[in-house]
């Protein structure tokens, strides 16, 4: 899939950032993926729609909490780079 667990967190978090910057009415270069989502302005029902929204886009399974767990975008992204790593 990818070859490295860095490009595929930087490819992930790319997307994360466009995602997140949609759910709150911004340009991407205004999401900093090091800030929690909460900071960010990003609610409890929107968190839940972006996990629906990485479930689709690459056939995971995950679970709504991911976000609490996980809580800012860069976060994300290692997580789920790790993920693609572990099922490749």
């Amino acid at each position: 899939m990818f070859s490295s667990t860095t490009h595929t967190s930087n490819t992930v978090q790319d997307w994360l950032v466009e995602r997140v910057a949609d759910y709150l009415g911004r340009s991407p270069h205004q999401v900093d993926p090091a800030t929690p989502l909460a900071e960010l302005g990003m609610d409890s029902v929107s968190a839940v729609s972006l996990c629906g929204e990485i479930e689709d886009r690459w056939s995971l399974e995950i679970d709504p909490t991911l976000v609490f767990d996980y809580p800012t975008v860069a976060a994300i992204a290692t997580y789920l780079a790790d993920e693609f790593v572990l099922a490749a």
